[in-house]
């Protein structure tokens, strides 16, 4: 039978000195380590505001959510022509697939591309709008409102930095899609042309750094400029949304310090030792006696160096004997807040044999003895 002893939380071992926060001014951040949800960086992030074109992770969502092939082929409306901005430039009647199409509205961002996408999926555009609100809901994103499938500006359509961290790491959970956001330049066909349409990436961090992935940039004149950025290194994925950034150049600059930040807040640590002493256990038939308990192995870990770890003992209720040294009596789990990092075995430091009659009566007198002692002390404070 074993059973949880006791819970320390101590300062996490050869922690260095925090990295400081680089100074944003964009109208709201939100970043997160993607696989644990630890917040690394928040300003303003529930404030709502216009989105601009990372609405199209919601479009390219449904799109991957609905479409149970790629390649179906998606004939070109007038509507989807004529929506402007930013553009793939399709023509009305030509045909392309919904992978080609996809390539259009993440890569090049192409609005014309989205409406396209949006009837397809939908049947028209103002149908499936409903269905982006409806998902919106269905993923908690409480500060979001749909009114287009592309991101142009409207009053009622709006987002925040939360929300936008939290649709990104939705539609990066697929394959196809993490293959699309990271790349770069790429040629779909062009209808009545003897070449094919180049698609150039607007995310520019992806040419800066290997760490960025991904996943979606933006700009209106109300939104400001807009990116959520997918990022890994080291073992460490990230998901930061940036809204409302004053120009082009200071948020790509500002959003390279925000993940060297990050990057920065994480360290290769050993959070569990091989021989360090983490608990002890009192010793059967011997009153007052007790036997250290130690790791028997090192255990290292990628750590947030504001945390603090949490080790959490698992003893037996009893120790059985005989018991020698060096044998698993126990164990040590290592926790980051509520994320489990590990665990290693606690080893019995010394031999200690299971008593014989003599011993077991010498131990039930001894615990006589005492408790009449205890007894008559109670007796006399009375």
């Amino acid at each position: 039978m074993m059973a949880i002893l006791g819970v320390a939380i101590v300062p996490m071992a050869h922690a260095q000195v925090e990295t400081a926060a680089p100074e944003i001014t964009a109208r709201s951040v939100y970043m997160i380590n993607a696989d644990n949800g630890e917040v690394i960086y928040s300003k303003n992030p529930d404030d709502s505001s216009a989105m601009a074109s990372t609405t199209k992770m919601m479009t390219a969502l449904l799109v991957m959510e609905n479409c149970p092939d790629l390649d179906s082929p998606v004939t070109i409306s007038k509507r989807a022509v004529e929506v402007g901005e930013s553009s793939v430039w399709l023509q009305e009647g030509e045909t392309l697939t919904v992978r080609e199409l996809l390539y259009g509205l993440l890569v090049q961002s192409g609005n014309d591309a989205a409406v396209a996408l949006a009837e397809y999926q939908g049947g028209s555009v103002e149908t499936f709008v409903e269905m982006m609100n409806q998902r919106a809901a269905e993923l908690g994103l409480e500060q979001t409102h749909f009114t287009n499938p592309h991101g142009l500006d409207d009053p009622e359509h709006y987002s925040s930095a939360r929300d936008l961290v939290v649709l990104g790491g939705e539609l990066m959970k697929y394959p196809e899609i993490r293959k699309i956001v990271a790349t770069t330049e790429m040629t779909i066909p062009w209808a009545g042309h003897p070449y094919g349409r180049t698609l150039v990436n607007h995310n520019h961090l992806l040419w800066q750094t290997p760490a960025v992935t991904g996943i979606k940039t933006g700009f209106t004149d109300e939104a400001g400029q807009c990116i959520v950025v997918s990022a890994s290194d080291k073992g460490i994925n990230l998901l930061v949304a940036y809204m409302g950034g004053q120009s082009l150049a200071q948020r790509d600059q500002e959003v390279m310090a925000l993940l060297q930040y990050a990057f920065d807040s994480y360290r290769q640590q050993k959070v569990i030792t091989k021989g360090k002493e983490y608990a002890d256990i009192d010793i059967p038939f011997r009153r007052g006696e007790a036997m250290a308990l130690v790791s028997d192995g090192d255990l290292v870990k990628q750590v947030y160096i504001r945390d603090e770890i949490e080790y959490r003992v698992v003893l037996p209720d009893e120790m059985n004997l005989p018991v020698y040294q060096g044998d698993k009596v126990g164990l040590v789990e290592a926790y980051e807040g509520d994320v489990y990092l590990g665990n290693a075995y606690l080893l019995a430091t010394q031999d200690v044999l299971k008593p014989g009659w003599l011993g077991r009566i010498n131990y039930l007198l001894d615990s006589v003895y005492h408790f009449q002692i205890g007894r008559a002390s109670c007796r006399e404070r009375v």
